[in-house]
C-alpha cells in the first residue's frame, strides 16, 4: 500500500505566501480603482440600432399602395410590405455586416390581425423570440386583454420588456416582469462597451385599452431621468430611450431629459425618412430619419421611428467617442418589400418586363429593398397561417353564404377605403352599427378603432376583422342632444391634449365617425365651444338640427362606451343602456353583404365631419376632415 507523506504545517507556507498575497491584493485594488472605460479610450465605438414598432400581430405581409414611375408613367402598384419572414431577411442582412447590433421593438407587438384573435400572442412572441430582440418596451395594446393575459405573454418573452414609468408592483400578474432599463455589453478591440436601454410607455394607456388593473402609469420624464442617473452611476455613458409615447412626445423628451443619445419610438406609426426618396414611392414622411433634437445639455439627440406593422426596418448607425458622445451617424431605414406586385386585380409576374420594371422603380427610390422572406420563418408561419386560412379567405356574401347569409353576388368594393381620406371606412362602419341595432338613430365610431384600410375588390372576413380586430360589442343607450355634444367635446379634448395630431397639424385630428349625425369641429377654440353644426340625418334623407333637450338612441362600441379614449361622459350615460352582445365585426360583415347583394359598394356620401380653422392659420381655411388627403398624411394610431 502506498503511503502518503504527512502534510506540512501551515506555518511552513507563510514565508512563501506573503509576497504572493501582497501582489494579488495590489492587482485587485488597482482593478477596482480603474475607471470602467474601454482599454483604448481613443477608439470610437460604432453601434447599429435595428428597430421596429407597432407590428400589431402582422405576421404576414400587408398590401400598401405605392405610386411609382414605371416606364415613364406614374402608376399605382400594390406592394407586399413587412411580415415576420421578410423582417428576418432584413435583420439577417444587417447581422451579416458583422458590426455591433442592437435590436429593439418599441411596443404594440400584438392586436390587429386574426393571429392575435386566434393565438392570443403566442405566435407573435414565438417570432419575436426568434428575431433575437435585445429589448422591447410596453405598448398600450399589450394591455388589451388585461394584466393577467399580459403576464402570460411576458412569460413567453426571451428578452427584457421595459417601461421605467410603469409601476406594476400592485398587480401580481405583472410584478417583477417589467424592468426600467437593461445594459447591453459589446466586446471590442479596445475593451467592453456598455449601452443602456431605458423603456417608457404612454401614460394614456388606461384610457386606450380595456383594463390595466392596478398598474400605475407615471410621468415619463422623471422616471427616465432617474434611470439615466442610475446608468450613469454604473459608468454607462451611451443611452437609448425605447419609447412608446409617440413622435411629438419623443421630441419633447429629447429636449427636456438630459443624458439621452437616441430615442427609438413608436405609438404614432410615424413614417420618417428622406422626403425625395419616399416621394419616389408616393409616400410623404412626417419628418427626417433621424430627427435631430437639441437636448437640454446642448447635445444632439437622434429620434427615430419605423412606421408600422413591420413594414419598415429602421437602421441607425451611431459612432460614439470615448466620452460616450455622438461623433457621427448614418441612416439606412428600408421599406421591406417582397414580390409579387399587383396592378389592379392582376398579379404581376416578377420575371416579366412589368415585374422587372416595378422592382427597378422601387429599388431606385433608395428607400426600399426587395427580397423574399426567410425560408425558415416561412415554414414556421405555415401551420399558424393554415389554422386561420378559413377565416382569412371566407367571402363576405356571395354564393354559399357569407357572414351575412346572402347568396349570389358577393361584397365587392368599387374603390379603396383608406383611413384619413375622403373614402375613410369609418362612416361605413358607423352605418353598420345603425343597421345592426333596431331603433338606433346615431352611431359613434372612434378613428383609432379602425385598424386597416379596405382595398377595392372582393371583401373577405379576414379583411373585415383586420379593420375591426378588437372583438368589441355594440352598446346602445339613450342620450340627450346636450349629452351627445358633450361626448364629442370630450373626444376632441382627448385628441388635442393626449393624442395630438402629428406635428400639431389640427387638420389631421382623429375624429369620431358618425352615422345619423353630422357636425363641425373648431379645434382652436376652448373646450366646450369646439363642436357645433350638429345636424340629425333622418332615414328619409332629410335633416334637422339636433335638439339639445330631445332624447336620441345612440349606439357605439363597448370600448368607447366604457370610457375609452377619454370619453368619461359617454361611460356615464346609463339611461336604457344595453350591451347588445352583437360583435362589431359581425355587424360590418353583414352590412357589407347586404350592400354587396345590390351591386358594387361605394363609400357613403359625405362629409359627415368638418374641421374648421381660421383663414389666418397658414392660409388653410376650412376643410373637411375627410377630404382626399393621401394615405400617409393621416396619423391613425390609437
Amino acid at each position: 500500500m502506498r503511503k502518503h507523506a504527512a502534510p506540512l504545517p501551515w506555518n511552513a507556507f507563510r514565508p512563501m505566501l506573503a509576497p504572493v498575497l501582497a501582489l494579488v491584493l495590489a492587482l485587485l485594488l488597482a482593478a477596482c480603482a480603474a475607471p470602467r472605460q474601454p482599454l483604448n479610450p481613443s477608439s470610437p465605438f460604432r453601434l447599429t440600432i435595428a428597430h421596429v414598432n407597432d407590428t400589431h400581430s402582422a405576421l404576414e405581409p400587408a398590401e400598401e399602395n405605392l405610386t411609382l414611375d414605371v416606364d415613364g408613367q406614374r402608376q399605382i402598384v400594390r406592394a407586399r410590405l413587412g411580415g415576420m419572414p421578410r423582417l428576418k431577411t432584413g435583420l439577417d442582412a444587417l447581422r451579416a455586416t458583422g458590426g455591433n447590433l442592437l435590436v429593439l421593438h418599441a411596443g404594440d407587438a400584438v392586436q390587429g390581425t386574426l393571429y392575435f384573435n386566434v393565438f392570443a400572442g403566442q405566435a407573435e412572441f414565438d417570432f419575436l423570440n426568434r428575431l433575437g430582440l435585445d429589448a422591447m418596451c410596453l405598448g398600450n395594446h399589450e394591455f388589451d386583454r388585461g394584466p393577467e393575459h399580459l403576464g402570460r405573454m411576458l412569460a413567453l418573452a426571451r428578452f427584457p420588456v421595459l417601461a421605467s414609468n410603469v409601476d406594476a408592483s400592485a398587480e401580481p400578474a405583472l410584478s417583477g416582469r417589467i424592468g426600467s432599463y437593461v445594459i447591453r455589453e459589446y466586446a471590442t478591440p479596445g475593451g467592453v462597451e456598455r449601452v443602456g436601454v431605458i423603456g417608457s410607455s404612454t401614460t394614456a394607456t388606461p384610457l386606450m385599452t380595456m383594463s390595466v388593473g392596478r398598474v400605475r402609469f407615471l410621468d415619463p420624464a422623471p422616471a427616465i431621468r432617474a434611470a439615466v442617473a442610475e446608468l450613469a452611476a454604473q459608468g454607462v455613458n451611451k443611452i437609448v430611450l425605447l419609447s412608446h409615447n409617440g413622435y411629438d412626445v419623443d421630441q419633447h423628451l429629447a429636449k427636456n431629459v438630459p443624458g439621452l443619445d437616441v430615442i427609438v419610438g413608436g405609438h404614432t406609426h410615424s413614417l420618417l425618412g428622406d422626403r425625395a426618396a419616399l416621394a419616389g414611392l408616393g409616400l410623404k414622411p412626417a419628418g427626417p430619419y433621424p430627427t435631430e433634437v437639441k437636448g437640454p445639455d446642448g447635445r444632439a439627440v437622434l429620434v427615430v421611428q419605423a412606421w408600422k406593422w413591420g413594414e419598415v426596418l429602421g437602421a441607425l448607425s451611431v459612432e460614439f467617442d470615448a466620452r460616450g458622445r455622438i461623433a457621427g451617424h448614418s441612416a439606412a431605414p428600408k421599406l421591406l418589400v417582397s414580390e409579387p406586385f399587383r396592378m389592379g386585380p392582376f398579379t404581376v409576374d416578377p420575371a416579366s418586363q412589368d415585374g422587372r420594371a416595378i422592382r427597378a422603380a422601387v429599388e431606385a427610390s433608395g428607400a426600399a429593398s426587395v427580397a423574399q422572406g426567410d425560408p425558415e420563418f416561412l415554414a414556421l408561419l405555415a401551420p399558424y397561417a393554415e389554422k386561420i386560412a378559413a377565416f382569412q379567405s371566407a367571402p363576405i356574401g356571395g354564393t354559399g353564404g357569407g357572414p351575412g347569409g346572402e347568396t349570389g353576388r358577393g361584397a365587392t368594393l368599387r374603390v379603396d377605403l383608406l383611413r384619413g381620406t375622403k373614402t375613410d371606412p369609418g362612416p361605413l362602419v358607423a352605418d353598420s352599427y345603425l343597421a345592426k341595432v333596431p331603433g338606433a338613430q346615431i352611431a359613434f365610431v372612434g378613428a383609432g378603432g379602425i385598424r386597416r384600410d379596405l382595398l377595392a375588390g372582393p371583401v373577405t372576413l379576414g379583411q373585415v376583422m383586420g379593420v375591426l380586430p378588437f372583438g368589441n360589442t355594440l352598446v346602445a343607450m339613450d342620450a340627450t342632444g346636450t349629452q351627445i355634444k358633450d361626448v364629442l367635446e370630450d373626444a376632441v379634448e382627448f385628441r388635442i391634449a393626449t393624442r395630438p395630431p402629428e406635428n400639431g397639424d389640427l387638420r389631421r385630428i382623429a375624429v369620431i365617425h358618425t352615422a345619423g349625425l353630422t357636425y363641425v369641429i373648431h379645434p382652436e377654440r376652448p373646450k366646450g365651444s369646439r363642436i357645433d353644426g350638429l345636424t340629425l340625418r333622418l332615414p328619409n334623407g332629410t335633416t334637422a338640427p339636433l335638439d339639445p333637450a330631445a332624447t336620441y338612441r345612440l349606439v357605439t362600441n363597448s370600448f368607447l362606451a366604457g370610457g375609452g379614449d377619454g370619453l368619461a361622459s359617454l361611460k356615464n350615460l346609463s339611461q336604457n343602456r344595453v350591451d347588445t352582445g352583437f360583435l362589431e365585426h359581425d355587424a360590418l360583415a353583414e352590412h357589407l353583404a347586404a350592400l354587396g347583394a345590390k351591386g358594387e359598394i361605394a363609400p357613403p356620401a359625405g362629409p359627415r365631419v368638418v374641421i374648421e380653422l381660421p383663414q389666418s392659420r397658414k392660409g388653410l381655411g376650412q376643410r373637411s376632415s375627410l377630404e382626399a388627403w393621401k394615405r400617409w398624411e393621416w396619423a391613425a394610431a390609437a
